[in-house]
């Protein structure tokens, strides 16, 4: 099973023919209102994909709390989400014409979120803890170094770019990293920004996500490269999530690490096509018959 600690958002998408420059106000061509966080998408993804999820985070006790969860009930465990006296986290997401977004968040109960929802006895049943940086940074290191001795294995998406010690970082397992997060965790570690020299100063295997130019690991004594899939573009929003979530979903079957990168760069590219945060996420019957030649 995967172990997701994370952000839990209500996300506001704002459909707009252009990006809105600074100081410029546009109106939108629509409003959507879903399920977001970088948690929730990337627990979603792996559970579409067939892995059983649990899910550790936080949300409010307001409105937007039911829009955060709405996406994950029924399909994640949702017993390890506190209810807390704070704001349910929130994106305000502009999306271009040409599939673009930019994202403003605000963290919300996302940052009052305690690693200590996750006990002991979950990390040394599951085989992966995921994570990413939209909680508290102290609470993803102290949830970290809990996993160290214990069995599962721990991914950490560095995104956004938060700076962690390097000590921390090669307590990782695994870290996936954009090309701006790898460019950032270079400058930190004084390093260039390519996997294997990311991983050599690190300690932790590295994956770098390439949008469409595809994917690079450098990881258990391995360095595969591998192709985006073609597509139409119709929404990045949570491709970068569905990306990781079926990548851990893969491992989590015991798949080895080319074939989980190649499965989630189909199910990237299906997300892709699609409108949206959580509705774009593909179920592992699209994945499978992209795998087997559909086109997406």
């Amino acid at each position: 099973m995967i172990v997701t600690f994370g952000s839990l958002n209500a996300d506001l998408i704002f459909s707009v023919e252009t990006l809105p420059r600074p100081g410029q106000t546009l109106m939108a061509k629509g409003l959507a209102t879903e399920a977001g966080g970088k948690g929730a998408n990337q627990a979603l993804a792996a559970a579409l994909d067939g892995a059983e999820v649990a899910m550790a985070g936080a949300v409010g006790q307001d409105a937007l709390a039911e829009v955060a969860l709405a996406g994950l009930k029924g399909r994640v465990d949702l017993s390890r989400v506190a209810r807390l006296e704070a704001s349910t986290g929130c994106a305000a997401i502009h999306r271009d014409a040409e599939g673009r977004n930019e994202i403003v968040v605000a963290g919300g109960a996302n940052l009052a979120a305690s690693s200590g929802s996750v006990e002991d006895a979950l990390l040394d049943r599951a085989s992966v803890l995921l994570l990413q940086m939209e909680n508290d940074p102290a609470q993803i290191e102290r949830l970290i170094r809990r996993c160290r001795p214990a069995k599962a294995m721990s991914i950490l998406n560095l995104a956004p770019a938060c700076r962690l010690d390097p000590e921390v970082l090669g307590l990782c397992d695994l870290i996936v990293v954009n090309e701006d997060e790898a460019a950032a965790m270079a400058g930190w570690l004084g390093c260039a920004p390519e996997p294997r020299a990311l991983a050599l100063a690190s300690g932790a295997g590295i994956l770098r996500t390439l949008g469409g130019e595809g994917a690079e690991l450098c990881w258990q004594g391995q360095e595969i490269s591998i192709p985006a899939l073609s597509c139409r573009v119709k929404d990045t929003t949570a491709a970068g999530d569905c990306f990781v979530g079926v990548f851990a979903a893969a491992l989590d079957r015991g798949e080895t690490p080319e074939a989980a990168l190649r499965r989630a760069a189909a199910a990237a590219a299906i997300a892709c096509t699609r409108i949206g945060s959580q509705s774009s996420l593909p179920e592992a019957r699209d994945t499978d018959a992209v795998l087997a030649g559909a086109a997406v």
